[in-house]
């Protein structure tokens, strides 16, 4: 319990630092910034496991949001997003846990014992949803059609194939 508890806050450390420190440094161009914002805080609020009760995965998912918003300074965006997404994903997750629970791997995460095609399907539609509210909330839903669509597509894909590359890095695929 306590390991994975510490497991859950190096890796939010870790997503913080990674943000903070390299996307948000990364400097594009003044007419197609607006195309790369990845946000990683969705990586944390994915990763969690599934047993964890309804309202503990709102509240740690509206922590986490509050203290990214701390972070970055962003009025509560992240907090509002990442409660909502902390909401949703419960019912996605719920049965997954029974499933799952017989192939305990010490060097995966959950989403990896799920099967490769599944967690593709559910890492994109988090993304893909968080970076619409999120972009939706900056942007105070203008210009829905010329910015926040296109940031929200290749924002999402960007911070799909970051989060990919991270888990393969963090937790070591298993050899079949």
């Amino acid at each position: 319990m306590i390991f994975s508890i510490f497991r859950f806050l190096a890796l939010f450390v870790l997503i913080v630092i990674i943000q903070l420190f390299l996307l948000n440094n990364i400097f594009i161009g003044n007419t197609w910034a607006f195309l790369f914002q990845p946000q990683l805080i969705i990586m944390f609020l994915l990763f969690l496991p599934p047993s964890m009760s309804h309202s503990w995965m709102i509240v740690v998912s509206f922590a986490a949001g509050f203290l990214f918003d701390v972070f970055f300074q962003s009025w509560g965006e992240h907090a509002a997003v990442s409660t909502l997404i902390g909401f949703v994903r419960h019912y996605s997750t719920r049965d997954i846990d029974n499933a799952i629970g017989a192939r305990i791997e010490d060097n995966q995460i959950w989403t990896s014992k799920k099967g490769s095609s599944w967690k593709w399907v559910y890492f994109l539609v988090f993304i893909g949803l968080y970076h619409l509210l999120f972009l939706w909330i900056n942007g105070l839903g203008h210009n829905f059609f010329t910015r926040i669509i296109p940031a929200t597509i290749s924002s999402s894909l960007i911070t799909f194939a970051i989060i990919l590359l991270l888990e393969n890095l963090i937790y070591k695929p298993s050899r079949n």
